[in-house]
């Protein structure tokens, strides 16, 4: 695969690097790696420099996410570049399917796979990025089960830098990532800016990475970040430069109820003084972009996991509306509760194959009994908006 180049950014991920390396190594040889190193303490170059074939490391500072992959971006002289995360993972058969849609449709600047949660086959982590109207970006389908998911490729207006890849040539023509951008939506701005020179951004549903989603990072000093970029991106793509009253007045109410239930806005004042610091430009998006820019609310993302959960989709013992365990692979027994109404599902395998099927009343308790189970089995209702708890007995 002498036409990609790998590109990845590390950052005290030395615990990442044994799987990092076994995703590159078992890529075709020829594929070239560069590696940016954000001024890693925890032996993270040292490790990448043993295990990680031909990789060539550049180290540096912390700049941010869309600093380290520029640099990368510097040094690659392929037609194609594959941004990868530490965390993330993709084998060659659905990295071959990347180039070929690129290589059959002239007019793309960038794809990305199907992105299935970490361990998790059936749940997706990505299907494209899309906007709110406040300039957050997210993932299509974020947490949802997917027992069939459709394989058809469709065009997204943006990306995710997760796992994707893009035309070398598209990348340099825009200078690579907006440097402003610390972390977090600088993909979503990376591919608008594409999508105002006239390039199309698609997902191809046929190839499949997963993404272990947040191990490189935490929720705290994330949503900091979070929230600055998305003001980088209202102020650029639809503020004219500035921050409306409508989203003033969203600001104000989220502080309000910040105050009313004991939690500091502090924190928020601060972001936003900082991003308020940075000049923008503004960037027209183009109207066949605007049509689809801000998604499905089918396609809107669920929860993440709790903290110390069984596994994805639990909320304490509460499955809504759907939840993933794992077992130890023999008989197993489920109580399962409804609560609200009337809920009918399914326990099924880590393959999607239905185990069982159950029927529950309001309030009524119900045993679900697997002979033979898999390590892994999903319990999910019919209803999206249903709810039920379950307890292993």
């Amino acid at each position: 695969m002498k036409n990609v180049t790998a590109a990845v950014v590390l950052y005290n991920g030395e615990k990442l690097v044994p799987q990092l390396a076994e995703t590159l190594n078992s890529l075709p040889s020829d594929l070239k790696t560069v590696i940016y190193d954000s001024g890693s303490t925890d032996g993270s170059v040292q490790a990448a420099s043993t295990v990680i074939n031909n990789a060539y490391i550049i180290e540096g500072n912390n700049h941010g996410f869309g600093f380290g992959n520029n640099r990368c971006i510097e040094r690659v002289d392929t037609e194609f570049t594959i941004l990868l995360n530490s965390d993330a993972s993709i084998d060659t058969e659905s990295l071959k399917r990347l180039v070929s849609f690129l290589e059959n449709n002239p007019d793309y600047a960038g794809v990305q796979p199907l992105i299935k949660l970490w361990g998790w086959k059936k749940v997706t982590a990505s299907s494209g990025v899309f906007l709110t109207e406040y300039g957050e970006a997210w993932d299509s389908r974020f947490m949802h089960l997917e027992l069939s998911p459709l394989k058809t490729s469709l065009q997204v207006p943006a990306i995710t830098a997760a796992v994707s890849l893009w035309r070398t040539e598209a990348l340099q023509s825009v200078n690579g990532f907006d440097e402003g951008f610390f972390m977090y939506f600088e993909d979503a701005d990376l591919s608008l800016r594409l999508a105002a020179d006239g390039w199309k951004l698609g997902v191809v549903r046929t190839a499949e990475a997963d993404h272990m989603v947040g191990a490189s990072s935490n929720r705290r000093r994330a949503a900091g970040w979070e929230l600055e970029s998305s003001i980088h991106m209202f102020r650029r793509y639809f503020g004219k430069g500035r921050l409306s009253a409508r989203w003033w007045k969203r600001e104000m109410r989220i502080q309000l109820h910040s105050i009313l239930t004991g939690k500091s806005p502090l924190w928020r004042i601060a972001a936003i003084s900082r991003a308020l610091e940075r000049k923008v430009d503004t960037i027209t998006i183009p109207e066949d972009v605007k049509a689809i820019l801000f998604g499905d609310p089918m396609d809107y993302p669920l929860s993440r996991i709790e903290k110390d959960a069984r596994g994805p989709g639990w909320k304490g013992n509460t499955v809504s509306p759907w939840g993933g365990l794992r077992t130890d692979g023999g008989p197993i027994a489920f109580e399962i509760t409804a609560l609200d109404h009337f809920v009918t599902g399914a326990v099924s395998s880590k393959s999607g194959e239905t185990l069982n099927r159950f029927c529950v009343s309001p309030g009524v308790t119900q045993t679900v009994k697997l002979a033979e189970s898999p390590s892994l089995v999903y319990i999910h209702c019919d209803s999206f908006s249903d709810e039920l708890e379950v307890s292993t007995v």
